[in-house]
């Protein structure tokens, strides 16, 4: 168990009481990034942390929580913890819980989308293969057959922005551009009730996914931010509790 070894190099400085759990998560957070604890290792066990770290049981626990919130490590249950794969999708897990709670920062909220997907996009114009595109036009296919059910867009809709994240071949873009495509569901969803909405949507999925056969990265990247302009309206329309026959794509 390389990682108790690893804690053994910091028995000799306990930590003081000021901030004693973040300090904690600090040197934890140190040991992995020196590479002394690396993906898998198991931790000590706590009386052996609580000994080494000089710190009560309750400060122990707030730490691994913490370190557990922010996706460095994982408690088994019976098992102690463990660092995680420190792959983006786990370190990156804090940013949809904070995208839920900023609703009133949505305008901002969308600033990033835009940086974040037309960036995806241009990606998606360079690499995507033959096969990717066959998905897409799939993709395509499958939304005319629900664009009367609010439900059933939602979902594929869904299905067509995760791929064209995945096509793009970033892990951390990804995983945000995932986070702030959750953001403002409910009012979403009030949005895509209209088939003029839903409608809107579709079409503008079938520009980006033409720039993407063109192999047009700039083309693309417009047809994102027509379709990003599109959700912004509409979803800051339903969040102030209007009914329109705006359109209201995803």
């Amino acid at each position: 168990m390389p990682s108790e070894n690893a804690f053994e190099l910091d028995k000799g400085s306990k930590i003081q009481r000021q901030g004693v759990a973040e300090k904690v998560v600090h040197r934890i957070l140190d040991l992995v990034k020196s590479g002394n604890l690396k993906a898998g290792d198991r931790l000590p066990a706590e009386r052996k942390l609580i000994e080494i770290f000089g710190v009560s049981r309750p400060t122990l626990r707030e730490a691994l929580r913490s370190l557990s919130i922010l996706g460095v490590i994982e408690m088994r249950h019976g098992g102690g913890a463990f660092v995680t794969d420190l792959q983006a999708k786990s370190l990156l897990a804090p940013l949809d819980f904070f995208v839920s709670l900023s609703a009133e920062n949505i305008q901002e909220a969308f600033a990033c989308r835009r940086l974040i997907e037309i960036e995806i996009a241009k990606l998606c114009a360079l690499s995507a293969t033959p096969e990717d595109i066959e998905e897409l036009d799939a993709m395509l296919a499958a939304q005319e057959k629900v664009a009367e059910d609010p439900i059933g867009f939602r979902i594929l809709d869904a299905d067509f922005h995760e791929k064209l994240f995945q096509i793009a071949g970033n892990s951390i873009l990804e995983r945000l551009a995932l986070g702030f495509y959750n953001m403002a569901l409910e009012e979403r969803r009030k949005a895509t009730s209209s088939p003029l909405v839903t409608r809107q949507s579709i079409n503008d999925h079938k520009e980006i996914v033409a720039g993407i056969r063109a192999g047009n990265n700039e083309q693309t990247a417009a047809a994102m931010a027509k379709h990003l302009d599109h959700i912004e309206t509409t979803t800051l329309e339903a969040m102030k509790g209007r009914t329109t026959g705006a359109e209201q794509p995803r």
